[in-house]
């Protein structure tokens, strides 16, 4: 009777440690699969900030000459009130 619970115990802890194995195993898969979805992610956010349009706020950036002329504008302006 005790070799028989010898021998179970030695199968119940081998089969413990694969298990534990192979959660380990699914967890480093996930983790892979995590990074390479985070890459392809990446790429594509960095495509599409390459290839979209400007937004309004890239398009309005002050021009020296444009604001000079519309200072020029409101000072014509105030003198002809």
């Amino acid at each position: 009777m005790d070799k028989i619970k010898t021998i179970l115990t030695l199968i119940a802890i081998i089969l413990g440690a694969l298990a534990v194995l192979a959660v380990i195993g699914l967890v480093y898969t996930a983790l892979g699969y995590i990074l390479i979805l985070g890459i392809v992610c990446l790429g594509g956010y960095i495509a599409f900030r390459v290839f979209s349009k400007a937004d309004d706020k890239q398009l309005s950036t002050p021009d020296p000459k444009r604001e000079l002329e519309k200072v020029q504008r409101l000072l014509d302006e105030y003198k002809r009130k």
